[in-house]
């Protein structure tokens, strides 16, 4: 047996301690006996995703600015794990401008529900 080997088994049968606290799944108690468990994710909210400094859009400068806008927004939901329910309403609220005036004009055309369930 190489002496690394040697030493990590070595090691592993004698920690008591730390095998005190193990359970059958392998995971561990605090000792108290209480299991821990796994944190809770909290829900992804507007705060969070306006802390991720998105893109203004005003729809005046063309092509070029629409393009970093939607893979401004696209980066942003990726990293923060958005929920797709969430994107197209929060994305509008980055609309300023002409952009804003042509989505309030579609939300009345399509209604407000059909509006913010695109994807």
């Amino acid at each position: 047996m190489a002496p690394k080997k040697a030493v990590l088994k070595r090691t592993t049968r004698l920690n008591p301690a730390r095998d005190a606290n193990r359970t059958s799944d392998d995971s561990h108690t605090s000792g108290t006996g209480v299991r821990r468990t796994k944190r809770v994710t909290r829900e992804y909210t507007y705060q969070d995703f306006m802390k991720c400094q998105p893109l203004y859009f005003k729809g005046t400068e063309g092509f070029v600015e629409l393009t970093q806008w939607l893979e401004r927004m696209e980066t942003v939901f990726c990293i923060s794990n958005c929920l797709a329910e969430n994107q197209v309403k929060f994305a509008t609220c980055t609309l300023l401008a002409g952009a804003l005036t042509w989505w309030n004009s579609h939300v009345r055309i399509v209604s407000n529900d059909a509006a913010y369930v695109m994807t």
